[in-house]
C-alpha cells in the first residue's frame, strides 16, 4: 500500500490505490509452474522447446474485473463502480536471471484502469524495474532501479478537504524513482561487509510536497554458525523536501540478525534508532526506533507463511511542514489444497503518527491514523501457464479526526496467462 498525505488546515492521512511492483507478473497467490524457468513453457513459447539463446524473455497478461463500493476512498459521498485492470508484462534478461548472480534484467508493467460509469477515475500507470548483478570470488554487486509513473491516482479524503488543495476530486499524479546499489564482500568464511547507496525520489503534482532521500550505509557482519549471523551498521543520509518542510539530515544506528536454521524458516531483522536534525534549526532533533523485519516459514510443501513489518519516518505530502512515523505489519498465508487449487489470505495493518518539522508558536495538530486491509482469495491453475481466481478486499481507515475515516469493499475475479 502506498501511503500519501494531504490536507487543507492540517495534515490529513490519505492513501492511494494499491501499487504492486514485482519482477514478474506471476502471482504469489498462485504461482504459475511455467515461471519456474524465466523463458518458455508459456502458451506460445512452450512450442519453441528449451531456450538456448543468450537472452531470457517472458510475456504475461493479467486481467482483473471487480466491483468497489467506494472507488474514491471517501468518508462522505461514496461512489461505487465496476472497473477492469489490464496489466501486461514484458521481461527481458541476459545472464543468470534465475539465480540472479551475474545478470541484467528489465521488467515493464503498465497498469490500465478503466471504470464503467466514472471515467474520470481512469488511470494509466507505468512501472519499470531494472535489476543487475555481478558476482566474482568474494564480491557480489547488485543494482536495482524502480520507476513508477502514476497518473490520476486516488487520494482518500472528503471532497470538501480536497478542493482547497487544487487537487481535482482528490486525484493527482505521482512519480516515484528508487535506486539501490549494494556491495557484499566476504573478508573471511564467517565475516563479511555490506555497503549500500540508496536514492528515493517522490514527485507529486503541485500543490503537494515532493521529496528526495539519499542514504549510505555500512554493515559489519559475523556468522556465528551456518544458521546465525549478527551484525552492526550505521546509516547516514540527507532528506531534501519542498517548501515549507525543511530539509533534514538523518543518522541511524542499527543491529542486524539473520537466522536461517534450514530451508523451512528464515528470519531477517534490522533494528535501531533514527536521529533527525532539521535545517536552520527549524525544530529540535527528533529520534525514534526504526526497524525492518521479514520472515518466511514453510511448514510443509503445500503451505507458505510470509510476514513483514517495518517502522520508518516519511515526509508528509501535505504543505504543512510535517513528517510522520509509519509502523506497519503485513502477512500472507498460502495453502495449496490440491495440485490446482490455492487458497490465500493477505492482510496488513499500519499506524501513522505525524509530528511537526517546524517549531511554531501555535503548532499544528499532530494527527494519528490506523489503516488495515484483508484479502482472502482462491485461485485455480487451469494449465501450467494459466490461472483463474476470485478475491475479496476490505480496506478501512480511522483517524484521530473522523473526516479521514473511510472503508471500502472490493470483490472481483482475475486471470493470469504466460505467453
Amino acid at each position: 500500500m502506498l501511503l500519501l498525505a494531504v490536507c487543507v488546515l492540517f495534515a490529513l492521512p490519505l492513501r492511494a490505490q494499491n501499487v504492486e511492483l514485482t519482477p514478474t507478473i506471476s502471482s504469489l497467490a498462485a504461482p504459475l509452474p511455467a515461471d519456474e524457468t524465466p523463458t518458455g513453457n508459456g502458451l506460445i513459447t512452450g512450442q519453441f522447446g528449451p531456450n538456448h539463446g543468450p537472452f531470457e524473455y517472458a510475456i504475461h497478461l493479467s486481467i482483473r474485473g471487480a466491483y468497489d463500493d467506494n472507488i474514491a476512498l471517501t468518508h462522505m459521498n461514496r461512489l461505487d463502480d465496476w472497473f477492469v485492470l489490464i496489466q501486461p508484462s514484458l521481461m527481458l534478461g541476459i545472464g543468470e536471471v534465475a539465480k540472479q548472480e551475474t545478470f541484467l534484467m528489465v521488467n515493464y508493467l503498465p497498469n490500465i484502469y478503466r471504470y464503467d460509469e466514472h471515467s474520470e477515475f481512469d488511470s494509466d500507470q507505468h512501472f519499470v524495474r531494472v535489476l543487475a548483478g555481478y558476482k566474482t570470488g568474494n564480491l557480489t554487486l547488485r543494482l536495482s532501479q524502480d520507476v513508477a509513473i502514476l497518473n490520476n491516482i486516488v487520494l482518500a479524503a472528503a471532497t470538501e478537504e480536497r478542493s482547497g488543495l487544487g487537487v481535482t476530486n482528490g486525484r493527482t499524479n505521482l512519480d516515484i524513482y528508487n535506486t539501490d546499489l549494494s556491495a557484499n564482500y566476504n573478508m573471511t568464511p564467517r565475516d563479511f561487509i555490506f555497503a549500500e547507496l540508496r536514492m528515493n525520489r517522490t514527485e507529486y503534482a503541485k500543490p503537494l510536497i515532493s521529496s528526495e532521500l539519499y542514504i549510505a550505509d555500512l554493515y559489519l557482519n559475523h556468522g556465528f554458525s551456518q544458521s546465525l549471523v549478527l551484525g552492526f551498521g550505521v546509516e547516514g543520509g540527507y532528506n531534501a523536501v519542498d517548501f515549507p518542510t525543511p530539509d533534514q539530515k538523518m543518522v541511524r544506528a542499527n543491529a542486524h540478525i539473520n537466522y536461517t536454521p534450514g530451508k523451512q524458516f528464515t528470519l531477517d531483522i534490522i533494528a535501531g534508532e533514527e536521529f533527525r536534525n532539521f535545517e536552520n534549526i527549524a525544530r529540535r532533533s527528533y529520534s525514534t526506533p526504526v526497524f525492518a523485519l521479514s520472515a518466511t516459514y514453510l511448514p510443509c510443501d503445500s503451505t507458505r507463511i510470509v510476514l513483514s513489518a517495518s517502522r520508518q519516518i516519511y515526509n508528509s505530502a501535505a504543505p504543512t511542514a510535517q513528517d510522520y512515523v509509519d509502523t506497519g505489519v503485513s502477512g500472507m498465508i498460502r495453502e495449496r489444497v490440491c495440485k490446482q487449487l490455492y487458497l490465500t489470505l493477505l492482510g496488513g495493518y499500519e499506524h501513522v503518527e505525524y509530528f511537526n518539522a517546524i517549531d511554531l508558536p501555535m503548532p499544528l495538530p499532530t494527527l494519528r491514523s490506523d489503516y488495515f486491509y484483508v484479502q482472502p482469495s482462491a485461485d485455480i491453475l487451469l494449465t501450467h501457464y494459466w490461472s483463474f481466481g476470485s478475491y475479496y478486499l476490505r480496506r478501512q481507515n480511522s483517524g484521530s479526526i473522523s473526516i479521514v475515516d473511510f472503508y471500502s469493499n472490493e470483490v472481483g475475479v482475475r486471470t493470469t496467462i504466460k505467453f
